[in-house]
């Protein structure tokens, strides 16, 4: 059965190809009568326009590109949960991709929504390499960044305070009594590793505190790695008396491993985490945390790259945005004091 087109429809209504495109595009006055004979004919036909051929002319596909580092993390899903419920108000449809933390990757997906021609892209880089972003708002393409950010490049930031929130960890374990304490963090290229490792840095600092550098683990905000380099660092027999894992992902892995190898939280090792673990409510014991907002984070997201869409905002006109915490307390940590 062959596609039924436009032309076909005017044709059963009694009405020019150009009517039935303003009643199906809603962009010039039409009678209610002529409006409803359209709509009857294009049920009846089962009519689909031709959306590409609209965005070609339109030179607007109604489509925004989400880019994250890793759609398993139920943070990134919140995240674009969050992005969904704001922007299909205006009739935008997402197409949603992981990057897996590889910069490769990243620069592919970033290409592939280009060809798509979407009108946005809201992503949280994994990547120092910038270039690939810079071209692509060179055409026009409007561009925010979520969670992270990217040294060198003016644009959109919707973000968490992720400093304070480290230190207020970190301080925690140090105002109960623990001077070794290790941190798991992802790639210092990342700009959340940084700041978050600066947070507890900065605490250590605050109590003259050293850091010890066998310590300091890259987890790259994998539940895997982590659990590898946790393991790792268990069986060269130096342990921390406590451990700080820069996302809930690299918590997880943490905890798994400590499972494993029958180390009791916090009995043995206490433990925090920036960000919530995954049902938390049915694990004991309750794991001290920073509590982000990721669906606030999307919306915020979505309403930012949703003015740049409709020029509401300036293109030199950037934005900002740093969520607060909220700082959890469970009861992982153990008093030394």
């Amino acid at each position: 059965m062959s596609k039924i087109t436009i032309k076909e429809v005017a044709e059963r209504a009694n009405v020019s190809t150009a009517t039935v495109s303003r009643v199906l595009n809603n962009n010039y006055p039409v009678s209610d009568e002529v409006r409803d004979k359209v709509l009857k004919v294009v049920s009846e036909l089962n009519y689909q326009p031709n959306g590409i051929a609209r965005s070609l002319k339109n030179n607007k596909t109604n489509l925004i590109g989400i880019i994250v580092a890793d759609i398993s993390n139920p943070f990134f899903m919140k995240v674009g949960r969050g992005i969904e419920s704001i922007v299909s108000k205006e009739g935008y449809n997402l197409i949603f991709c992981s990057t897996d933390e590889s910069p490769d990757k990243e620069k592919k997906l970033l290409n592939m929504m280009a060809e798509k021609m979407v009108d946005g892209i809201i992503i949280s880089p994994c990547s120092i390499d910038t270039v690939t972003v810079k071209n692509i708002m060179a055409t026009g393409v409007k561009v925010v960044l979520v969670d992270r950010k990217f040294d060198d490049v003016t644009v959109d930031y919707i973000a968490t305070d992720n400093f304070n929130g480290s230190f207020l960890l970190t301080e925690s374990l140090i105002k109960k009594g623990h001077k070794d304490i290790a941190i798991i963090n992802g790639h210092l290229d990342v700009s959340t590793a940084e700041e978050r490792f600066n947070g507890y840095k900065a605490a250590m600092d605050r109590y003259g505190l050293e850091i010890d550098k066998d310590f300091i683990l890259s987890g790259n905000y994998s539940t895997d790695i982590a659990f590898d380099e946790t393991m790792k660092l268990i069986k060269r027999g130096k342990l921390p008396t406590a451990m700080l894992a820069a996302n809930n992902s690299m918590a997880e892995g943490v905890m798994k491993v400590f499972k494993s190898e029958k180390i009791r939280i916090p009995e043995d090792i206490s433990l925090v985490s920036f960000g919530e673990i995954t049902n938390q409510e049915f694990i004991e014991p309750k794991i001290t945390c920073i509590k982000q907002n990721p669906i606030l984070m999307g919306q915020k997201s979505g309403e930012v790259i949703l003015d740049k869409l409709k020029g509401k905002s300036s293109h030199n006109n950037f934005k900002e945005i740093v969520l607060v915490n909220e700082f959890c307390e469970g009861n992982s940590i153990k008093s030394l004091i």
